[in-house]
C-alpha cells in the first residue's frame, strides 16, 4: 500500500510502499482514500519542528496525516458503500471520563492519540479501516472544500470554548441581543486565521484579520466578501489600538514567534480573552509585572485553544455548506490547489514548505 510516512522526531518524508500489516488500523469500516490535507502540524512534523510529535509504539516509522476524506468501501453499521466519510483525528486514552464520552479534547491524562501526530498512523495512506464512532459524513455537495471540516472543527471548539469562558461575565451579548458589537483581532492568514474569521463573522462579531504585509489578491476577495478588516502589522499594533481601540477576543494564530503574546496583550479589553492556537517554533514570552496586574485587575484571560470533537466536525460541516450561499467567492478560493500522489515531487515539496498565496493544499488519491 503506497503511503506517506515520517520518523519524528527526525525530519524527512517519503512516499513508500508499506505493508497493510505493518499499518495500525482502528475498526471494521473499509475505507479508500479520497483526499488528504496538508496543514502546518504536517509541515512542523516534516520538518522536525513539532516536539511532541511521536511513533506508534513498537514501530520506526509514523504515517502522516491528520485531514483525510475516503469513500466507504462496504456498507457496514449505518454507513453505505459509496458514503464520503471524515475521520475525527484525536482517539481518546481510554481511561479518563473525558475521553470515555468522546471529549478526549479534554483528555486527562495526556494519554491520548493523535493520527498522524501523536502514537497513531495517520490518513495519508490508499486506504484505512476504523471504527464508525469516529466518522463524520461529508456531502457530495462538499467534495469540493470538505477536506476544511477537520481543521474548521478545531476552530469550531475554539470558538465554543471562548464563549463558555464569556459565561462568566454576566452580560456580555449587545443591547439588541446579538454579539454584533464585540470585536476580535486574529493575528495571521493563513488557513485558520481564514476560518477563525469566517466562523466569527457568520456569528455577526466584527473581525479584524492582521499579517506583517499588506493583503493579496485571495484575501482581499475575503476581506471584501465577510466585510473583515485588515491591518498591516509590520510596524506592530500601535496604530491600530489608537484607531480601532482594545478587542474582546484576540486569537494568535501563527505559530510564530512566542514574543508576539507580549504584543498583542496590551491589545486586549476588560474581561477578555486571548486565545492561543498556534504552536510557537522559536522565542519566549516575558509579561512584567504590571502587565500581570492589568491581567489580574481586568479579568482577562489566556485560554489554550486545540482540537475539535465529532460535534464539532458535525458543526464545521453545516459552516462550510453555509459559506458556499454567505461567502462564495471565499469559498471558491478555500482550496488552492490540489496535487495527485502520483506527482511525488511536487507532493514532497508542498509537504516541507507553503506556497505562496496558499490557504489549503490537498493530496488526490483517487
Amino acid at each position: 500500500m503506497k503511503a506517506i510516512i515520517v520518523k519524528p522526531p527526525a525530519a524527512g518524508v517519503q512516499i513508500s510502499n508499506v505493508n497493510e500489516k505493518d499499518l495500525s488500523n482502528y475498526g471494521y469500516l473499509k475505507i479508500r482514500t479520497l483526499y488528504s490535507g496538508v496543514c502546518g502540524t504536517d509541515r512542523e512534523v516534516v520538518n522536525g519542528k513539532l516536539i511532541l510529535s511521536e511513533l506508534p509504539k513498537g514501530k520506526d516509522f509514523l504515517v502522516l496525516g491528520h485531514e483525510a476524506i475516503g469513500k466507504v468501501e462496504e456498507s457496514y453499521e449505518g454507513f453505505s458503500e459509496g458514503d464520503m466519510v471524515m475521520p475525527v483525528n484525536r482517539r481518546g486514552c481510554g481511561v479518563c471520563k473525558n475521553c470515555l464520552v468522546g471529549r478526549s479534547d479534554f483528555c486527562e491524562t495526556g494519554n491520548f492519540r493523535e493520527a498522524g501526530i501523536v502514537g497513531m498512523d495517520g490518513f495519508m495512506r490508499e486506504q484505512w479501516y476504523d471504527d464508525p464512532r469516529y466518522l463524520v459524513r461529508i456531502p457530495k455537495s462538499l467534495e469540493d472544500i470538505g477536506i476544511l471540516a477537520q481543521p474548521l472543527a478545531d476552530v469550531e471548539k475554539s470558538v465554543e470554548e471562548i464563549f463558555e469562558v464569556q459565561k462568566r461575565v454576566p452580560i456580555w451579548s449587545c443591547d439588541d441581543g446579538t454579539l454584533n458589537c464585540r470585536k476580535v483581532l486574529i493575528v495571521g492568514t493563513g488557513p485558520i486565521g481564514v476560518l477563525f474569521s469566517l466562523l466569527f463573522r457568520t456569528l455577526g462579531i466584527k473581525v479584524w484579520i492582521s499579517n506583517k504585509r499588506e493583503p493579496n489578491e485571495t484575501e482581499q476577495i475575503l476581506l471584501e466578501e465577510a466585510r473583515i478588516n485588515y491591518y498591516n502589522s509590520v510596524n506592530d499594533y500601535e496604530e491600530l489600538s489608537r484607531k480601532v481601540g482594545k478587542f474582546d477576543v484576540i486569537i494568535e494564530a501563527t505559530g510564530a514567534d512566542a514574543g508576539l503574546i507580549t504584543k498583542i496583550l496590551p491589545l486586549l479589553e476588560r474581561n477578555g480573552v486571548v486565545g492561543l492556537f498556534g504552536f510557537p517554533v522559536s522565542g519566549s514570552a516575558t509579561i512584567d509585572f504590571k502587565s500581570i496586574q492589568q491581567i489580574v485587575h481586568a479579568n482577562k484571560v489566556f485560554l489554550g485553544l486545540v482540537n475539535g470533537q465529532k460535534p464539532h466536525f458535525q458543526l464545521a460541516v453545516s459552516h462550510l455548506a453555509s459559506w458556499k450561499t454567505l461567502y462564495p467567492k471565499t469559498s471558491k478560493n478555500l482550496i488552492t490547489d490540489t496535487v495527485s500522489i502520483d506527482e511525488e515531487k511536487e507532493v514532497l515539496k508542498i509537504l516541507k514548505e507553503k506556497r505562496r498565496g496558499e490557504i489549503k493544499m490537498r493530496i488526490s488519491w483517487d
